[in-house]
């Protein structure tokens, strides 16, 4: 099972690496079960913070993120027998429409989360959720993503609920982000809905996989009993390390500025775990700082040409 889980995670370990930088990874914030990791903005040639870049590769994982593996199956096998990338095309357009166009969505943060994930931690998605939408207006109800692993040592099912904020204040970010995920890991009740809508649309493209996997999730079975939840959480926020523009600013020293502040972010999530009593569930905790959080979700917006709906100006009385 750990091996079947770890080849559904797409794309490389290498993937990003041009774009983002590794403060540090695999950090055990001390006194806690949580592993935290901290990824930067590199800087381009001319010393300037590498977001429209980002932002362009993280929007080219809609497809991914937003469709069912078993369609993107489908489209590719279509391809294969045609050469037409129709279906592919269609799809990419119907990842984009799920999208919502409210101004204060983080459906951002929940699109850079899963590229991490999946490419970074090696953790699959399980479920695509934005696919089971019924209207583009509303947010996906319950966590950000469904992404699972499997323990070495003890061979249990990791479920990790993933949550993401993007906020200008890391400790706001931390905070809401806690928040958010605390039902979900500690509240049994509060995740059911997700894990009725993971027994019933999981799609792993793989029958046996699938079928294995639900066994974990069926509460009459005996597997259900090494089924353990964790968090995997995100948040993006600003820092003033970065360059404002063209710069002779080098990444070495930027990062090292950035690892000077780690210690007090790790004791903003300590702090905040024991407060939304979280202390026994182990998670990885992703610090993505950048120039400008308002700016990289702005610019993903536009990317994924998510415009606010503009209401039609009120047709004037007549006067008599």
């Amino acid at each position: 099972l750990e091996e079947a889980l770890k080849r559904l995670a797409r794309g490389t370990l290498t993937a990003l690496g041009g774009l983002l930088h590794d403060v540090e990874s695999h950090v055990t914030v001390d006194g806690t079960l949580v592993t935290a990791h901290c990824h930067c903005l590199k800087l381009d040639g001319n010393g300037r913070p590498r977001t429209e870049d980002l932002v362009k590769v993280i929007a080219e994982h809609v497809l991914d993120y937003a469709i069912p593996r078993s369609h993107i199956r489908e489209a590719d096998e279509e391809f294969q027998r045609s050469r037409s990338t129709q279906k592919l095309v269609r799809l990419a357009d119907e990842a984009r429409s799920l999208f919502t166009d409210l101004e204060q969505s983080g459906e951002g943060g929940e699109l850079l989360l899963f590229a991490l994930a999946e490419k970074l931690l090696r953790l699959p998605q399980l479920i695509c959720k934005m696919s089971l939408k019924t209207n583009t207006r509303m947010h996906v109800h319950g966590a950000d993503g469904l992404h699972a692993g499997v323990d070495p040592t003890t061979g249990k099912l990791l479920l990790y609920w993933g949550e993401s904020k993007i906020y200008g204040d890391v400790t706001g970010a931390v905070r809401e982000c806690l928040a958010s995920i605390r039902p979900m890991l500690a509240e049994y009740s509060s995740g059911q809905r997700d894990l009725q809508l993971l027994q019933r649309h999981a799609d792993l493209d793989d029958p046996a996989l699938e079928a294995a996997l639900k066994k974990y999730l069926d509460p009459d079975a005996d597997e259900f009993n090494s089924l353990e939840f964790r968090g995997l959480c995100l948040v993006g926020f600003d820092c003033d390390a970065y360059p404002t523009g063209p710069s002779t600013t080098q990444l070495a020293a930027m990062a090292k500025q950035i690892a000077a502040t780690l210690p007090t972010w790790r004791g903003h999530v300590k702090k905040r775990l024991a407060e939304e009593k979280l202390d026994a569930f182990a998670m990885h905790f992703l610090f993505v700082p950048f120039p400008s959080a308002d700016g990289f979700r702005q610019l993903l917006r536009d990317k994924l040409g998510v415009a606010k709906q503009v209401s039609p100006a009120p047709v004037p009385a007549v006067v008599p």
